[in-house]
């Protein structure tokens, strides 16, 4: 096992040394707000390094007057239990989530859109629909939530990881049980395919897939390696099912209770953020699947008509939870992907 984490841990490394910052030591004696920011995102990923650049900003920007506390690799509880803690006012004021689990532990359905299965065919939609179509409602509906959507960030396109054999069909999956995040949709899309599927927060994944609770899951390259889900596994079928965006949020009313310069502080430049979230998990993508061959993990690429198997067997999980996350929202986004498509 530890040869196996150890390639991993090289190429991370690798790729983020030159981009590496200096962490302020010790909290600044004139600083007057504490952020407690929580996350899964285990350390030495690129979501940690971006939040390590979101804390160094901020700290400096506020000149010492904000002083944020990174809590990485869910030290804090799950995810869902994480987002609930902001939302009641707990010990995190902020966090970066998976879009499902915000919509889960903060009680906002819509968020489940942008992880319909087969939704999106690349990287392009996805930019193109969240930062066009769907962040300023999701940042209102979040809002009334008590929450502040700052930004996008990414965990990727979920594929499925087994145990038994390579999920190239439905028959093949359905010969797993399968850890399914807490999220409805997500719940659906197993059981449309007739997979028999266990929920699981984040903290319980590694030693169920060990014990036999589960023999499979789906998630994506980066986080599927950098968890060490995909050591019990030996099979990692590139379905790309869900594209499953990351939240950066902060509670509401931690935000309003700063200065105003403060709060354009904590927040920073948007577009910035989003493209440094995107292009760090991007730029992995191609090596860290390179890995999985001397790590004793088999990539399968299934064929078109494999895919489409598993795009007939779920397309109906949109019709099932489209009032649900709203027509005219979804609806808005199958017209601006058709656009989109056609151009």
């Amino acid at each position: 096992m530890k040869t196996r984490r150890f390639a991993l841990s090289a190429v991370l490394s690798a790729a983020l040394a030159a981009t590496a910052v200096a962490l302020p030591s010790t909290a600044s004696a004139q600083a007057k707000y504490e952020i407690n920011f929580g996350t899964a995102a285990p350390e030495g990923t690129p979501w940690a390094k971006q939040l390590q650049d979101i804390k160094k900003r901020i700290e400096t920007e506020s000149e010492g007057r904000i002083v944020v506390k990174l809590f990485l690799g869910s030290v804090m509880g799950g995810e869902v239990e994480m987002v609930q803690d902001i939302v009641e006012g707990g010990r995190l004021q902020a966090g970066g989530f998976s879009t499902a689990a915000v919509a889960t532990g903060a009680n906002v359905p819509a968020l489940q859109l942008p992880e319909f299965p087969f939704l999106f065919n690349d990287n392009a939609e996805v930019d193109h629909i969240l930062d066009t179509v769907l962040f300023d409602p999701m940042a209102k509906k979040m809002k009334r939530r008590g929450l502040v959507l700052a930004y996008w960030a990414e965990n990727g396109w979920r594929s499925f990881y087994t145990k038994n054999e390579a999920a190239t069909s439905l028959e093949g999956l359905r010969k797993h049980k399968m850890r399914v995040q807490e999220s409805e949709v997500h719940k659906a899309m197993y059981k449309a395919m007739g997979v028999q599927a266990v929920p699981l927060p984040t903290l319980e994944v590694l030693d169920g897939l060990n014990r036999g609770t589960v023999d499979g899951f789906d998630n994506t390259t980066l986080f599927g390696q950098a968890s060490g889900w995909f050591e019990p596994t030996k099979f990692y079928t590139l379905t790309k099912h869900i594209y499953q965006p990351a939240a950066i949020i902060y509670s509401r009313e931690f935000l309003e209770s700063l200065p105003e310069d403060l709060q354009k502080i904590v927040i920073g430049d948007v577009a910035k953020e989003t493209k440094m979230g995107r292009d760090g998990v991007r730029a992995l993508e191609d090596e860290l699947q390179s890995l999985f061959g001397e790590m004793g993990v088999e990539v399968v690429k299934p064929t078109p008509a494999q895919v489409e198997e598993f795009r007939t067997a779920v397309l109906p999980v949109h019709e099932q939870f489209k009032e649900q996350v709203g027509v005219d929202l979804y609806e808005a986004v199958v017209a601006a992907l058709k656009a989109y498509r056609a151009k």
